[in-house]
């Protein structure tokens, strides 16, 4: 039996709430559905910005590790070219071997980092001015101009490194100014101090400097003492910022040694004086003291600098895991409650119903069935009540009727 209706053709109101209860859950779960995606989408795209930052920051730490661990056997190379030029100048015999050792050293530091770093060339051009010297033999002036061009291409060498492994463009405090002692200010303190007592090795023994020997030398005192004065104020500008408690303790013992070498050497206070003259075996001496102790102090900031980057590299990888633990849980969550909203729809639908659920919150496919039973018996008695009003009616009718035919018979037999 069809369905009753209203006069005005709209659904009963029982049957419109139930109805519109019925597709309830299925809007809920779409939007469900879609907040899940959103959300999932959005975390998905702050992961991913963070774990390309993180993985770029690694890779600069890695790099400037690189470019440390190839500057202690360049901060060798240079020692060893400086005391060659030394002793070409003096005429003495030129230790070729440690030059040769310390320059295969750097070459297996540059098969490991070369290309990375891209000092690979240079690296070979250097070695090649470097053998060129030692086959040329020249002594005195000739030396020191000669050796003085290769020292410039090893000072190149050493910016370069600082350049490709970005250790020139360190943001933290602590690190840079490790790097800009041991790369760039005291590489120059040792050279200048060797270029100095050379000077002093080529004028006349006993007789002071003086004309262009006097001012090269002048110049080389105030480069000495101009970098030593960056370095003790760069060093102290690491020990305040670093969070490693023992950089300070570990260095302040050279660094003395350095600051008291370098003093001797040009007194940071008279340095209006530089161009008088100096006794030349005075500057000999002190300029040989500048040169080993900044080379000592070089050794160890590179050590500290690489100590610094482990630490460094450390946080970043700890950041790369707990980013991984975080998108783990993140996605496990997701498809938990994709699940829990979408399998009670499953379960419905297997059962044989429709799957859509009666309104209110926590029913069950038993409650579903029973409502479900419910609204079907109320639909079965309103159609029986309807049926039950309408054959009654007809039933009246057809009594009026047959009232109404026997009165007129028994009007026509009274008048017959």
């Amino acid at each position: 039996m069809a369905t009753p209706t209203r006069a005005d053709g709209r659904r009963p109101a029982w049957e419109a709430e139930l109805a519109s209860g019925a597709r309830t859950p299925h809007v809920r779960r779409i939007v469900v559905m879609i907040c899940l995606v959103m959300v999932a989408a959005l975390f998905g795209a702050v992961v991913r910005q963070s774990w390309i930052a993180t993985s770029r920051a690694a890779e600069v730490v890695r790099l400037e590790a690189a470019g440390a661990a190839m500057m202690h056997p360049m901060t060798t190379l240079l020692t060893e070219l400086v005391t060659a030029q030394s002793a070409a100048v003096r005429g003495d015999v030129i230790d070729r071997t440690s030059v040769r050792s310390a320059l295969e050293r750097l070459r297996e530091a540059g098969a490991r980092h070369g290309a990375a770093l891209q000092t690979t060339q240079r690296l070979t051009d250097l070695a090649n001015q470097i053998e060129a010297a030692f086959e040329a033999g020249d002594t005195g002036q000739a030396a020191y101009q000669r050796y003085s061009s290769v020292i410039d291409l090893a000072l190149d060498l050493i910016r370069a490194i600082g350049d490709s492994s970005h250790l020139v463009h360190d943001p933290d405090l602590d690190s840079y100014y490790l790097m800009d002692a041991a790369i760039v200010r005291l590489p120059d303190a040792m050279v200048y101090a060797g270029r100095a007592a050379d000077l002093v090795a080529l004028a006349e023994p006993g007789t002071e400097l003086t004309g262009e020997d006097a001012v090269r030398a002048a110049v080389a005192r105030f480069n000495v003492a101009s970098d030593a004065l960056r370095v003790s104020a760069g060093l102290t500008m690491s020990v305040n910022y670093t969070e490693r408690s023992e950089l300070g303790s570990n260095i302040i013992e050279r660094l003395d040694a350095f600051r008291a070498a370098a003093d001797a050497f040009a007194p940071p206070t008279m340095l209006q004086e530089l161009a008088i003259a100096v006794p030349a075996r005075a500057m000999a001496e002190n300029a040989s003291r500048v040169f080993a102790t900044a080379q000592s102090l070089a050794h160890l900031l590179l050590s500290e600098l690489e100590a610094l980057l482990a630490v460094r590299a450390a946080g970043l990888a700890q950041q790369q895991r707990i980013t991984t633990i975080a998108t783990g849980a993140a996605t496990v969550l997701v498809v938990v409650i994709a699940w829990l909203v979408l399998v009670p729809n499953r379960r419905g639908a297997a059962g044989g119903g429709s799957g859509d659920r009666a309104p209110g919150r926590g029913s069950t496919s038993g409650e579903e069935a029973a409502v479900g039973r419910a609204a079907v018996e109320r639909r079965g008695d309103r159609g029986r009540i309807v049926a039950a009003v309408s054959g009654s009616g007809r039933d009246a009718e057809s009594g009026q009727a047959a009232s109404s035919f026997a009165g007129q018979g028994a009007r026509s037999v009274h008048a017959g």
